[in-house]
């Protein structure tokens, strides 16, 4: 059987929803992973991102270093620090990123990049633009789960993933530098991993180089397509809806084009508020933890979105004990 990510038109969300809410709900049950076209992000403000981390990331080594992701998960993290596949990676991910938290009325959450410090206005509307985006992929969600209007309807997913409060959300800048094949010793460059949160945004630009493990054994590649975002489940959303929804495994690989082409991706990490029980959803469509094989609630245990994340984080990075300043 041939696996390819549909592409989804939500320029017609407002007027159809319900007919795009259940052609995400197919892609979400089914490879967890869809294009949306038609998003709303001005190109202009994308282009400039990117040209933002390409600013940053050649900026030098030394200057870079003083901002090291640290474990409230803001900041720079250098070429190895971050092992995605640490079960059967022997070296660290071939690449540099820098994580921004969520800009809580309107400051950082930590002192800022001269290169950021000065745009800051920008970066903190990108993520905010970003988020309301995101809100959007959820209002699909809850719309094609059928939850009740009295629970929440279209907003249930939305009240639990406010901007301005505390949340692992993040939006990253990243660069996989070109080179490097002879000397890395794994046949990756970002290691197979599913995502922690609810829903990852993902910008791809003129290189690609991502694959997804469409049908839990092969792996596709996840092309470019102008103008269009790449969504994709998260671990918390396919425990959330007790399976129904595929958080799926995807890596980076080296490509040809690697060898001379610096290759730059910015993802958007929804996350709930940290408070967030990932308590059942009141759906009908959601099958019930006993007829499940994944969720918390099939365990019995219930567990905070915060404390999921955290989790997830202490096994995927080697920190610093303090950051050089």
């Amino acid at each position: 059987m041939a696996y390819e990510i549909p592409v989804i038109d939500f320029g017609n969300f407002d007027n159809d929803p319900k007919q795009v809410a259940q052609k995400v709900l197919e892609a979400c049950k089914s490879i967890g992973f869809f294009y949306m076209v038609n998003h709303g992000i001005a190109k202009d403000q994308i282009d400039r991102s990117f040209e933002l981390a390409k600013e940053f990331f050649d900026t030098p080594a030394n200057e870079k270093r003083k901002y090291l992701i640290q474990e409230d998960n803001h900041g720079y993290s250098e070429l190895y620090q971050e092992t995605l596949d640490p079960e059967n990676q022997k070296q660290g991910d071939h690449k540099e990123g820098f994580n921004f938290r969520n800009f809580v009325n309107g400051k950082a959450h930590a002192p800022l990049p001269a290169v950021f410090e000065k745009e800051h206005a920008f970066v903190e509307g990108f993520s905010r633009a970003c988020h309301g985006m995101a809100m959007r992929v959820l209002q699909a969600f809850a719309i094609a789960l059928e939850i009740p209007e009295e629970e929440g309807g279209a907003n249930w997913f939305a009240d639990r993933h406010t901007y301005d409060e505390q949340s692992g959300q993040i939006l990253r800048y990243l660069k996989y530098p070109r080179g490097g094949e002879s000397t890395y010793q794994e046949p990756v460059r970002a290691g197979a991993h599913s995502d922690y949160g609810s829903i990852t945004l993902l910008f791809q630009k003129d290189v690609p180089g991502l694959e997804v493990k469409a049908s839990r054994t092969e792996w596709i590649s996840a092309p470019l397509i102008e103008n269009s975002i790449l969504v994709n489940v998260g671990d918390q959303m396919q425990e959330w809806t007790n399976g129904l929804f595929k958080s799926t495994l995807h890596r980076v690989t080296f490509l040809p084009e690697h060898a001379h082409l610096d290759r730059y991706s910015m993802p958007f990490f929804v996350h709930p508020e940290d408070a967030t029980l990932l308590s059942p959803i009141p759906s009908k469509v959601v099958p019930p933890p006993s007829e499940s094989t994944q969720g918390v609630a099939k365990s019995g245990e219930i567990i905070t979105a915060g404390e999921h994340l955290r989790r997830r984080l202490d096994a995927t990075y080697k920190y610093e004990d303090e950051a050089t300043n």
